[in-house]
């Protein structure tokens, strides 16, 4: 248990403090005593936030949000966060009891209010059933670690690996404008799935990085808000292609982001383990299936660790389908490659029908062109293809055992190809 705290006397030992003849030491150790003083309020503030709950539960007229706000002065939001934290201890008693002994902060509680917003019922009845890791985890670590490993331990409730929970967010994704009447600027603010936010931030680096090596923009800040400015520079340049735009330039349609995802060659090839390296270089995470189809659309570029961390294989040489190659598909292929799809060829990637990680080669006969959403549905939906090397009949086998087969819409005219889609249950 934590030690009581003399909360007078620390504030009187501050209080009478000269700071001006602070060296970095005492700097240090003010801090900690102002660190424990906070510790003791919000341990406070939470008891009479719980205790506000319960008195509501009896009085409808009390509503402890804007009691909280009026009487703290503060925010709705900073309220509801209050309300948030207590709620948290209420559904994990283990976390409780350390933050009561001050072993851990109210930023320990927030991660796990924020994991529990975007859980099921039955999967925060799952994650408080690990109460005794919850607590290791949270009294050894920092805030920011702590949301790392419970991010991995929610990807262990996930049957499909996150897919379903990537759905959820996709269906999330909004943006809203609005014109600040002080300034006249035009605000946008965004809230966008894992898999569209790496896209949509890779897109604007890549750009901002050719402005920021580029002839100087007189409008650009030489302060610390020239990445910002940049950034929104980009922004326009990719919605209204301003500029010139060249066949190789960041601004062509035709150019895909470049976002690298750190992950270990073990975790790659047979899935997430104890010891899995899956970093997408900022705070959100994707399914394995999804980093491994958007690795094959060359939206991101795959940097292999091996067990000693050495990088193994950085995918571009080997992983990604040359240019030519994406002539070849176009030369056979008008639309997507599963059957029934009208997707044109020039909205398609190509796909290693014999994944890369198990040994697929990137190879003409081991490609063919998928549309985003089929894509999806081969890596994460547990479609299966097979092509024949010859023909380039396709046969799609989905996973409620129906198959399908068919061939290339150009190479249909030829007397030998078949029927133009087959249909067969297995």
């Amino acid at each position: 248990m934590q030690a009581t705290i003399d909360i007078p006397q620390i504030v009187s030992r501050l209080d009478s403090s000269d700071l001006a003849e602070f060296d970095e030491g005492a700097i240090r150790d003010a801090l900690g005593d102002i660190a424990a003083i906070q510790t003791w309020v919000d341990q406070r503030k939470i008891e009479l936030t719980r205790r506000l709950q319960q008195l509501a539960t009896h009085s409808p007229s009390i509503h402890p949000q804007h009691v909280l706000a009026t009487a703290g002065n503060t925010s709705r939001y900073d309220a509801y966060r209050e309300l948030q934290r207590a709620s948290t201890l209420d559904q994990f008693p283990n976390l409780a009891k350390v933050f009561a002994s001050g072993q851990i902060s109210t930023a320990h509680l927030d991660v796990m209010a924020r994991t529990v917003h975007h859980l099921d019922p039955l999967e925060s009845a799952q994650l408080s059933k690990r109460g005794d890791w919850l607590n290791t985890i949270a009294t050894h670590t920092s805030p920011d670690n702590f949301a790392r490993a419970i991010r991995h331990e929610v990807a262990k409730l996930h049957g499909d690996g996150g897919a379903a929970k990537l759905e959820r967010q996709r269906g999330d994704s909004l943006l809203r404008h609005w014109v600040d009447r002080d300034s006249g600027m035009v605000h946008l603010h965004s809230r966008l799935d894992p898999e569209s936010g790496l896209r949509v931030i890779g897109r604007i680096e890549q750009v901002a990085e050719q402005l920021f090596h580029g002839a100087k923009i007189e409008t650009c800040p030489s302060d610390d808000r020239r990445n910002g400015h940049l950034a929104a520079l980009a922004l326009v340049g990719l919605i209204d292609k301003s500029g010139q735009v060249s066949s190789d330039s960041p601004l062509s349609p035709n150019t895909r982001a470049e976002v690298s995802v750190v992950i270990d060659y073990e975790t790659l090839v047979s899935g997430i383990h104890k010891h899995s390296v899956v970093h997408t270089g900022f705070e959100t995470e994707l399914p394995l299936e999804t980093i491994r189809r958007m690795a094959c659309e060359a939206e991101i570029i795959p940097i292999v660790l091996g067990k000693n961390g050495v990088v193994l294989d950085v995918g571009r040489s080997s992983r990604l389908a040359s240019r030519y190659q994406r002539l070849a598909l176009g030369a056979m292929y008008t639309h997507c490659a599963i059957p029934n799809c009208n997707v044109s060829i020039n909205r398609c990637q190509p796909h290693h029908i014999l994944y890369w990680r198990k040994g697929g080669r990137t190879d003409m006969n081991n490609l063919v062109p998928l549309c985003p959403t089929h894509h999806r549905n081969v890596h994460e939906g547990q479609w299966s293809l097979n092509l024949d090397s010859k023909s380039r009949r396709l046969t799609v086998v989905y996973p409620d055992g129906v198959s399908m087969a068919t061939v290339p819409h150009r190479a249909r005219s030829s007397p030998d190809s078949g029927d133009e889609i087959e249909e067969d249950h297995v």
